[in-house]
């Protein structure tokens, strides 16, 4: 078996600046993000009609995911084989790279009026969304009863099975 500090000798050096650019990348893109959730997003610009102030309201979501890595390697030993294909033993190497994506949502959600008769806060309702949730859960509902009336299902539970 070969000794750690064979492996060590022959390995290439790690540069730690490698990894430097990618994090940057992933700070900056972050930042960006996180900036879409600012309170300045989530509360507009108030609007004046009169003695009315009206100041517009949103919901909003960030998600991001990200991931760095980086290779290692090893050539064989000077008692192994070259590869398959080549004249000449691997060559120790390195690798590295990153990904990530993300993404922001904002959708309004209500408004919020100030008066001379008080401060009120006015839902803005989606009726898109909630006949889109209403007509999904009727087709899970309908699905579901299916299955339970079944005749396959009920000639089973006569046979006892």
């Amino acid at each position: 078996m070969t000794k750690k500090s064979d492996l060590d000798k022959n390995a290439p050096a790690m540069d730690p600046g490698m990894a430097m650019p990618a994090l940057d990348t992933i700070r900056d893109t972050m930042t960006e993000f996180l900036d879409t959730a600012s309170v300045e997003r989530v509360y507009g610009e108030p609007v004046r009609e009169g003695d009315l102030t009206v100041i517009p309201t949103a919901e909003v979501v960030v998600g991001l995911g990200f991931g760095v890595a980086f290779g290692g390697g090893q050539g064989p030993a000077d008692d192994e084989e070259p590869v398959a294909n080549s004249d000449e033993p691997a060559a120790a190497g390195f690798g590295g790279g990153g990904g990530g994506g993300g993404r922001t949502l904002s959708r309004p959600v209500a408004v919020v009026v100030v008066s001379p008769d008080g401060v009120m806060v006015e839902p803005v309702v989606d009726v898109t969304k909630i006949a889109i949730a209403s007509i999904t859960a009727a087709g899970f509902m309908m699905a579901t009863l299916m299955g339970i009336l079944s005749p396959k299902r009920m000639v089973r539970q006569l046979k006892g099975e």
